[in-house]
């Protein structure tokens, strides 16, 4: 995808907020990589009046913290790939906090 638009961030954003995973966004909306949408989401967020901002990483934080608990629990996962995904989690909580 080359330039990114109001419109695509907008349509990431209402996808996410209904709980799609940012790899699923990206291939639905024809973005190169999961990364895209992620960084769609938060150009969306930070266009969003303050009260309609901090609901939606309230929202975003939660799926997060539901994430890393699944991930934790999740029995057929390697250390190293659980400490891998686990860090990935706390870089987007980051991200996430950083826009407000």
């Amino acid at each position: 995808m080359s330039e990114p638009s109001d419109t695509v961030d907008d349509e990431v954003l209402r996808l996410r907020r209904q709980g799609r995973a940012y790899a699923r966004i990206s291939r639905d909306l024809g973005l190169d990589r999961a990364a895209d949408a992620q960084q769609a989401f938060r150009r969306a967020l930070r266009r969003l009046s303050a009260a309609d901002a901090k609901q939606v990483r309230d929202e975003e934080m939660s799926r997060l913290d539901r994430l890393a608990e699944r991930v934790r629990a999740d029995p057929d996962k390697n250390d190293a790939d659980r400490a891998r995904q686990l860090k990935a989690i706390e870089r987007m909580r980051g991200e996430i906090h950083d826009d407000g």
